[in-house]
């Protein structure tokens, strides 16, 4: 009888499931391969520890995110048309994003690891748009925040706006708020 062969790609795609269903905090290494019916070896061959596995599903999640916006925005328009496919990308895995961004975390480190990793995504995101890309640190820093907190409140606002079949208003409204975010930086 052949073995499965778990790869890095599989057991990621899994812990993001399990991470819907149960959160970051019941991600262990026991849980996680007793939900995916395996031993813990493979887990143990592909991450070095739980706080390595966290901080790829997190990567992976942004990784994930990013190519989806590139195939569907090939002429993007920079951060405006970013803050659209976010909001919809994260409908399509809003237990994800939620267990992401907004519940609560136990461990330190896997805060600081979804910190780090978006920090990065977003600096990176910045400096590729010709619009925003001269801030120097500080401004630039000050337009990530805000920019962060932009989306996830558009991500949750979404929702509503679903239920109200208002969703084109939102995502008008996002494109000048988004827009803007030049002008409150420069007031």
């Amino acid at each position: 009888m052949r073995k499965t062969k778990f790869t890095k790609k599989m057991i990621l795609n899994k812990a993001a499931k399990f991470v819907q269903a149960y959160g970051f905090d019941e991600l262990t290494t026991r849980n996680l391969a007793d939900y995916m019916k395996m031993s813990t070896q493979p887990i143990y061959k592909q991450f070095d520890s739980m706080a390595d596995l966290k901080h790829e599903l997190v990567a992976n999640y942004f990784k994930n995110l990013h190519y989806d916006f590139q195939k569907d925005f090939p002429n993007s328009h920079g951060l405006a048309d970013f803050a659209q496919h976010f909001v919809l990308y994260n409908q399509k895995c809003y237990d994800l994003f939620l267990h992401i961004f907004f519940y609560p975390k136990k461990k330190r480190s896997t805060c600081q690891a979804i910190h780090d990793v978006s920090h990065q995504f977003f600096y990176e995101l910045i400096q590729a748009d010709p619009q925003w890309c001269h801030f120097d640190s500080k401004a630039r820093r000050q337009l990530e925040n805000k920019y962060f907190l932009l989306l996830i409140g558009s991500v949750m606002t979404h929702r509503r706006f679903m239920e109200m079949k208002q969703e084109s208003n939102l995502l008008l409204h996002l494109t000048s708020l988004v827009e803007n975010l030049n002008q409150v930086k420069a007031a």
